[in-house]
């Protein structure tokens, strides 16, 4: 048990959706014409030397000018209200393998990348792939699932809209430290609980060779950051079908349900429709999202298509918490391997 009463965690990531619309300044970036003709420059000239995603980094893609003015809101998004979003890329005029490519560019200003599966894909699709949640081996990018608000494994989380759902596919962000401190308000004793119990997570098939396919971990930690969480609670429960790890108490899941209700909490919800060309990054210690179901076009050409960016934010590389660390650790040791992604702009 910690040595004091739990109070509000007070940190520029703890806001309420109406608190973070009214500081849209700091958060909300519009592509400029300058901007626009600097990165078509830069793309032009990876281009003319035959380098593809992901096999370039920001010294081959030079955006002097957009990465000074990305200087402050890449702060904001590393220490201060957890979310960056770039706007006003005109999608329609580029393939997608070249949109990606410029995402990826931008990306590279922002951290090295992260590997996201045990493939060692470091930029990731976001596509109804037919695959169910009920499968063990599936994750929720790879579906048209309704799903949880959760954090991501890496520090900071990019997400680029190259086409959207023809119904759905809704995004819901929100601050969990403000969820936390609502947490705090409306049943403190699953706070302190949740500060100071270890879980266990699903591998989801991803462990290394002869690992166990679980991995122990605190859910909220307090670092000098702040408050941060890798909120992934349904690989909680889908650990619970190992005969070894140790049964949920009937403390654990109140304490889960309330935070359940707590990070709903309709005030703390930004729902957003992200754009095409859409580039959103998200902190993953202070934020979590979710995503509503979605229905696609028939059309495999218009069907709903994100690229996914995890980051290594190096600023945090003294306060990272040991919940992230050990994906992190994962990453280095077994899921950097080097390959790619397959483009296909055909789809």
């Amino acid at each position: 048990m910690s040595a004091r009463p739990l109070t509000r965690y007070d940190h520029p990531a703890a806001w309420t959706a109406k608190e973070l619309m009214a500081q849209s300044d700091k958060w909300v970036y519009q592509l400029t014409g300058e901007d626009l003709a600097e990165l078509d420059a830069a793309l032009q000239q990876i281009k003319s030397k035959g380098l593809i995603v992901p096999y370039f980094g920001k010294d081959d893609f030079p955006m002097p000018k957009l990465a000074a003015r990305l200087e402050e809101p890449v702060r904001e998004l590393e220490f201060g209200i957890g979310i960056l979003n770039i706007t006003g890329f005109p999608v329609e005029k580029y393939t997608k393998d070249e949109t990606s490519a410029i995402f990826w560019g931008i990306g590279s200003y922002i951290g090295p990348p992260w590997a996201q599966n045990a493939a060692g894909h470091v930029l990731g699709d976001i596509r109804d792939q037919g695959r169910n949640l009920e499968d063990t081996s599936a994750r929720g990018y790879q579906t048209n699932a309704d799903l949880d608000l959760h954090t991501d494994g890496a520090d900071i989380v990019g997400l680029l809209c190259l086409n959207q759902a023809k119904e759905g596919g809704e995004n819901q962000l929100v601050s969990a430290i403000a969820a936390f401190n609502k947490l705090i308000e409306i049943d403190p004793d699953a706070a302190e609980h949740l500060l100071n119990t270890t879980f266990y997570l699903d591998w989801r098939g991803e462990e290394g060779p002869g690992e166990k396919p679980y991995y122990a971990l605190k859910l909220f930690t307090e670092t000098p950051k702040g408050m941060t969480s890798l909120a992934i609670i349904p690989y909680v429960h889908s650990a619970q079908r190992f005969e070894e790890v140790p049964r949920l108490t009937e403390q654990d899941l109140a304490a889960l349900e309330s935070f359940e209700r707590a990070k709903w909490d309709e005030p703390l919800v930004l729902r957003v429709l992200q754009e095409p060309g859409c580039m959103l990054f998200l902190n993953n210690h202070y934020l979590m999202h979710a995503r509503s179901e979605f229905t696609d076009f028939d059309d495999s050409r218009e069907k709903r298509h994100l690229r996914r960016l995890w980051l290594e934010s190096e600023a945090w590389a003294d306060a990272r918490p040991p919940a992230m660390a050990t994906i992190l650790k994962k990453v280095r040791e077994q899921w950097d391997t080097g390959v790619g992604v397959e483009m296909w702009d055909q789809t």
